[in-house]
């Protein structure tokens, strides 16, 4: 069992035991013969001619956690849409993000290469001295013939890549109208904030994106493939939206995220330094304004809900419907109270799972679900596989086409994420195990306890399951990346 880019091997964590569930609508595709006959050709090694290549539409979201109606996460969340789009093909209850930051995330999905590969282990870590020589997927699309568009977030920022070759078309973000409002929530902590806003959602960022992106599926001449990034950045901080979607979750009936107390009382030093019991969770706590955050959060995930509607509505009604990969990914999860944590930046569950679905027209099976553990580095050599490029040197995560072509195929890869220099967690389909910088260990038991409410890291019966995941991480790590001048041009 081989992890590529490391040295060693394994599997990992089942759904959410009582909390998930899979409610995917079948939908029914048309598969277009053209595409098919690409996936086939591709499948048996031949690059298929330029004609034949299909479109790819590619989705990022920002800060989206496993709060979805097809991953359970909570039991108020209402995500109809995002529930449609990745019930159209197949679903990775068992994602996860190779870092659980913006900036590492989105380099590593980007380029293929691991945090400690490139340096870029945070967000503080700059990512386009890295990237500026580094094929990614959009240039990689672009060189072979794509007509490379994108908008909103892919990157952690514009000046990620290092350079302005990298697009037929950057367009860059949209603005959202009337939305310079300032601490609704009262704790006086810059974009940690929640509140309705006055605005139409017609006036949102999000909404204007998805305005263009339609635009782009209908208008773009079809003599040549196309590759058109879609980058949402609700649910990311603040969460301001209108006031209809605060309204759609009374706050009388807010839930809030299952907790125990003691959740940090067998946790290492180094894991409650992530968690920060003492910063954003007691402040929320004292403020009263946790029933809040969770309202908003939710009020914040419905509004991209609409969005994503709205946008697959498009794509369904557009000329490019029947030959379009669509790739859906969140770029890692996020803590709302679960152990005394907000944010992401940390090894558990609710940060680094991810929201994850491919369809491939012609291939996929509405509907269809895999608990194969997998991580990000995986979408760049599927990508290239789906559409009959060859893979670049640099990319060694594995393929994830067997588990397009059969979720039940096996899988013998483990999934790992990233959160500085020397920490790493490692999921196979049962355990999480976690190694801090410092060789203090976690081990959750997702099978009994897939709220990581036990650390099982000093039994000694378990030892083998430590040695046996610990093998897949690195034995060398690079240092963090530093600012450098041409760095700083590029911006």
């Amino acid at each position: 069992m081989q992890v590529p880019g490391t040295n060693a091997s394994c599997c990992r964590t089942p759904n959410r035991a009582g909390r998930v569930r899979i409610t995917l609508t079948a939908f029914i595709l048309v598969p277009l013969a053209l595409l098919s006959a690409a996936v086939e050709a591709t499948a048996l090694g031949n690059e298929p001619q330029s004609s034949q290549r299909p479109d790819v539409l590619f989705i990022a979201v920002d800060d989206l956690n496993d709060w979805t109606g097809h991953l359970g996460g909570h039991p108020q969340a209402k995500t109809p849409n995002i529930d449609r789009l990745v019930g159209r093909g197949l679903v990775f209850t068992n994602s996860h993000c190779a870092a659980p930051a913006c900036n590492p995330s989105r380099a590593a999905l980007m380029s293929g290469r691991r945090p400690w590969q490139t340096g870029i282990y945070t967000n503080s870590d700059p990512a386009e001295g890295v990237l500026r020589g580094t094929t990614t997927i959009n240039r990689h699309f672009l060189a072979n013939g794509y007509r490379t568009l994108g908008a909103g977030k892919i990157y952690h920022g514009y000046a990620s890549e290092g350079r302005k070759d990298t697009w037929s078309l950057w367009q860059g973000h949209f603005q959202t109208d009337g939305a310079d409002k300032k601490n609704l929530n009262g704790l006086n902590s810059a974009h940690f904030d929640w509140g309705p806003l006055d605005n139409q959602a017609s006036d949102m960022r999000d909404y204007k994106l998805t305005d263009w992106a339609i635009e782009q599926l209908n208008d773009q001449p079809q003599d040549q493939p196309l590759f058109l990034a879609v980058g949402y950045v609700k649910p990311h901080l603040p969460w301001y939206v209108p006031q209809e979607y605060f309204d759609r979750f009374p706050l009388e009936s807010i839930q809030l995220p299952v907790v125990t107390q003691s959740d940090l009382d067998d946790i290492p030093s180094a894991g409650v330094r992530m968690a920060k019991p003492e910063g954003d969770h007691a402040a929320v706590v004292a403020a009263g304004q946790w029933e809040k955050a969770v309202q908003g959060y939710l009020a914040t995930v419905s509004f991209l809900d609409d969005q994503v509607g709205r946008l697959l509505d498009g794509l369904e009604a557009s000329p490019r419907a029947g030959n379009t990969i669509v790739v859906w990914w969140t770029d890692h999860g996020w803590h709302l109270g679960e152990k005394q944590h907000w944010r992401k930046f940390a090894l558990w569950e609710d940060a680094t799972r991810t929201s994850f679905a491919i369809t491939v027209p012609g291939l996929t099976q509405p509907g269809t679900t895999t608990a194969a553990p997998v991580d990000y580095t995986s979408v760049f050599p599927t990508l290239c596989e789906l559409a009959g490029l060859d893979v670049p040197p640099h990319v060694q995560g594995p393929s994830l086409m067997p588990l397009l072509k059969d979720p039940n195929a096996s899988w013998e890869h483990v999934a790992i994420c990233t959160h500085g220099k020397g920490n790493h967690a490692v999921m196979d389909r049962d355990y999480r195990y976690i190694r801090y910088a410092d060789g203090t260990e976690e081990l959750y038991d997702h099978r009994s306890d897939p709220r990581e409410w036990h650390n099982l890291a000093s039994k000694p019966e378990l030892e083998e399951v430590k040695l046996r995941l610990a093998e897949t991480l690195p034995t060398t790590e690079v240092p963090a990346t530093k600012p450098t001048k041409a760095a700083a041009g590029a911006r």
